[in-house]
């Protein structure tokens, strides 16, 4: 396993990498406006925080660690394949057609169900259901690499997936606000356009360099890789405090939802992924990842002024917690019989 998946909760760093929307948050974060489930910070905490982050200093240097280390680990994994490993996977005429199915279908209706029979928060309940319509997160590579699936399979449907979300996303959001009291849109223009350049455009280009450049790949691999490891811990000690307090005001009913969505969710990709043990992980991981960019950039359009950062930090914890739980379950079962992920 590699420095960054093993050091740190991968599922956990989504959020902190993954887009340059962070900080458009940042400024608006501890305004004194409440929505329902909305946790509210102590006086003194929320005061350093907020002059912490609204110090342009620190702004500036959160917004190059996101834009510049979401690129770099994308580019760092795709750097091990080349186009025929792509292409090797794409023979399998089933492949795109079961992502599209799980992902982009079954996930969405299995999360829409379970928030409305267990009456989820609406915070919260809003953010399970946009990372449900938004399959294709960039760490569907990292979650595969580090719980032994394929990365060539998780480079062929992270790409696909992305490329389809400006016409599925849009839809989702619509029947969603018909469904629940929310206001959900997002055009696709502006979705793709800030979705695939931290995604595709670095998966390509590792791809290029490993096939032209490989003894200059070499040199930057590890150097991205450590650069990962280092701003990936300065995010964490920024942001994880604030939402673990804002996990703690999660009732019941919002931890047995993720838990209920989230493991649904992965048995649905692993029991499409096929016969191969590695391509049922890789389509499990991608189903039961949202992409977190998309989630802060529909807030962001719809909901501009509610506090939703951290709470979305709050549910990345937790539904990391549920990746490992099955995991570790899947290894102890695969061990009591004499088997090992490999």
């Amino acid at each position: 396993m590699s420095v960054f998946a093993r050091d740190v909760p991968t599922s956990m760093m989504i959020l902190m990498i993954n887009t340059g929307l962070i900080v458009k948050f940042t400024t608006s974060l501890y305004r004194p406006v409440r929505a329902s489930g909305l946790p509210r910070m102590p006086a003194q905490e929320i005061h350093i925080m907020h002059s912490f982050l609204e110090n342009h200093i620190v702004i500036s240097v959160i917004g190059a660690l996101l834009h510049v280390t979401f690129p770099a680990i994308v580019f760092v994994i795709s750097a091990n394949l080349t186009f025929k490993d792509l292409g090797r996977e794409l023979k399998n005429p089933w492949l795109l057609r079961k992502t599209f199915l799980v992902a982009c279908i079954i996930v969405p209706l299995i999360t829409a169900a379970t928030v409305k029979m267990l009456n989820v928060p609406l915070l919260l309940g809003g953010i399970m259901l946009i990372s449900a319509v938004a399959p294709g997160d960039p760490f569907d590579l990292v979650e595969a690499k580090g719980k032994k699936g394929s990365i060539s399979v998780a480079a062929v449907i992270m790409p696909f997936l992305v490329l389809v979300m400006p016409l599925t996303v849009p839809i989702w959001l619509w029947v969603l606000s018909q469904w629940f009291p929310m206001h959900l849109s997002v055009s696709p223009g502006a979705l793709f356009a800030e979705i695939a350049p931290l995604t595709i455009a670095p998966l390509l280009a590792g791809i290029l360099f490993h096939e032209f450049l490989p003894s200059v790949t070499k040199i930057i691999q590890p150097v991205l890789e450590w650069f990962f490891r280092i701003s990936v811990i300065i995010l964490l000690l920024i942001f994880i405090v604030p939402s673990i307090q804002a996990m703690a005001k999660f009732n019941f009913a919002s931890y047995a939802a993720i838990f209920i969505v989230i493991s649904l969710s992965l048995f649905a990709g692993y029991y499409a992924g096929g016969s191969n043990r590695k391509d049922r992980i890789s389509l499990s991981v991608t189903s039961g990842l949202g992409n977190l960019a998309v989630i802060l950039l529909v807030a962001h359009v719809c909901y501009p002024k509610v506090h939703v950062l951290f709470t979305v930090f709050a549910y990345v914890i937790v539904r990391w917690v549920v990746f490992v739980f099955w995991f570790l379950l899947l290894r102890g079962r695969l061990h009591l019989r004499g088997e090992k992920l490999v």
